[in-house]
């Protein structure tokens, strides 16, 4: 059987400087079993996810034993989902580690110009604003897809550039037009997203690998939640309840 601990903290009132602390020295962190304090405090203090944390003062987390020595490790903060990682206590590798966080205000201000550079030196782009001067700018970051988004309107029209960046410099994936994302495409992006996180969750993934041929169903259930099913032409596998807004999975239900 798999060990579930999920913890659930009241935000906490001291400086964001003292917020990871506090929580790893709290009763509630204390009173867990020792392998879930180890697996908690070594994703939070690894190289990659401790700055991150640190942009979420008052986080908390969860630990669930997946195979043997290696468990999954998930953090929240309130009704917030702010991302997960492995780790494995025999070896102490953390791995697999996925908490988005929005750029800081000097973050963003070295890359917009970068962005602007690229994006206006782009034939396809030139061609379709002609003088970029007569239109209106926005420039937005999406951390849940990593991606950098440069918007142009002007009135009716509009033009959308996405970028990404390899770590050292940033590349245009793509010039769409924003306006033309028609409700059925919206649509299919979320019921994609659904069966995307659905299919990515550990028990999910067991419960499909004896099975050579199914397939993953997915129906709106109201309020940025998704019902999301995986059959065969048999019988249904399993069915999960995935929420959109937080990207988790909230439920799982087996016939």
């Amino acid at each position: 059987m798999k060990k579930v601990l999920f913890l659930l903290l009241a935000l906490s009132l001291t400086p964001p400087t003292l917020a990871a602390g506090s929580f790893l020295k709290s009763a509630a962190f204390k009173s867990l079993e020792p392998e879930a304090q180890r697996a908690i405090t070594l994703v939070a203090s690894s190289r990659e996810a401790r700055p991150r944390l640190a942009r979420y003062p008052g986080w908390t987390a969860g630990a669930e034993q997946t195979d043997g020595s290696v468990w999954h490790v998930w953090f929240e903060r309130g009704d917030d989902w702010l991302g997960e990682a492995c780790v494995d206590l025999v070896s102490k590798k953390v791995s697999e580690v996925y908490i988005p966080v929005d750029p800081t205000p000097s973050e963003r201000a070295r890359a917009v110009p970068k962005l602007r550079r690229l994006v206006a030196r782009d034939p396809e782009v030139q061609a379709l604003l002609g003088d970029p001067d007569d239109w209106d700018e926005e420039i937005t970051y999406d951390k849940w897809e990593d991606a950098w988004f440069v918007y142009y309107w002007r009135g009716d029209d509009a033009v959308g550039v996405r970028l990404s960046s390899d770590g050292a410099r940033y590349h245009i994936d793509d010039v769409f037009d924003p306006l033309a994302l028609s409700e059925e495409r919206a649509k299919r992006h979320d019921r994609d997203r659904a069966i995307r996180l659905a299919y990515e969750v550990d028990q999910i993934g067991l419960a499909l690998d004896p099975y050579d041929s199914w397939k993953a169903y997915a129906e709106p259930a109201g309020q940025g939640r998704w019902t999301v099913s995986f059959a065969t032409p048999e019988r249904t596998i399993l069915t999960a309840l995935v929420d959109l807004k937080s990207g988790r999975v909230l439920a799982i239900e087996e016939p």
